[in-house]
């Protein structure tokens, strides 16, 4: 049923882990790519959101926040919730093996979080626009209550919020139209961010551009540690449970998959 999507991103999900080991370096740099591409998202959703009617607020940032996904499908970069989908369909596949795995979430989690922080020096260098000027206010609010959550929630946020940007990266790799890939990007995308659900790439920018900021009280590295570790593993199960494992058990029950390694685990 799914045989063709499930062999596409599993190898895909092989080549990164052949990636990482023989060109760790390219690797790296496409990770620090990424998070900064969603930390472009990022400015555009906070500064179009600063100064909007509350009852419209949450949908426009959604709809803007898309971007950052499109940016990351179509240039191309490494995304660690996205690995989260992929890595376990290789793993499934037989063609990777499990420090594969780790291997490919460490690396890509570290380069994000290096391209997040990267950006968010630049952004502050350059007089952190409406973020950390008239737009502080409701930005230090939203970084806030971030960091103050319990682990369950957070948890939970993460779990919704990767499901769906996995869903997202999963629709738009069953398409070869342009034009479709981006439609397929922006509703989900919408929906967990209009939602208020939790992305920890995302949140590795907006806490270091926060942390680096004249912050209040309430924004503390502490927090952000606890934030990220939290939605990380929220973001881990939304990618690998409820699409890669979820995909893959659907596929496995019309007993369409049979699938040999393509690549050498060597």
């Amino acid at each position: 049923m799914y045989d063709d999507s499930i062999r596409k991103f599993a190898e895909a999900g092989t080549k990164k882990a052949l990636l990482v080991k023989s060109q760790f370096a390219a690797f790296f740099i496409g990770a620090a790519m990424a998070g900064a591409y969603i930390g472009f998202g990022d400015v555009l959703m906070f500064t179009v959101g600063a100064h909007l009617d509350p009852a419209w607020s949450h949908l426009v940032m959604g709809i803007v926040f898309s971007s950052a996904l499109t940016i990351v499908v179509f240039a191309g970069s490494e995304l660690f919730t996205g690995t989260a989908m992929y890595m376990p369909l290789a793993l499934f596949t037989r063609s990777i093996k499990v420090r594969d795995v780790l291997f490919v979430w460490c690396a890509a989690w570290a380069g994000n979080l290096v391209g997040a922080f990267v950006l968010a020096c630049l952004i502050r260098f350059a007089g952190g626009g409406v973020l950390t000027g008239d737009g502080s206010t409701a930005f230090f609010a939203a970084v806030s209550s971030k960091m103050a959550a319990e682990p369950v929630p957070l948890f939970a946020r993460g779990l919704l919020c990767n499901w769906l940007v996995c869903l997202a990266i999963w629709m738009a790799g069953r398409t070869e139209n342009a034009s479709a890939k981006i439609m397929l990007i922006f509703w989900p995308i919408t929906i967990f961010v209009a939602a208020g659900f939790e992305h920890c790439v995302a949140n590795m920018f907006t806490f270091s551009l926060a942390l680096i900021s004249d912050h209040p009280q309430g924004v503390t590295l502490g927090g952000a540690v606890h934030n990220l570790v939290w939605v990380t593993l929220g973001n881990l199960v939304g990618g690998g449970i409820f699409m890669a494992s979820g995909y893959w058990l659907q596929s496995r029950g019309t007993g369409h998959v049979s699938f040999k390694p393509s690549i050498s685990r060597d």
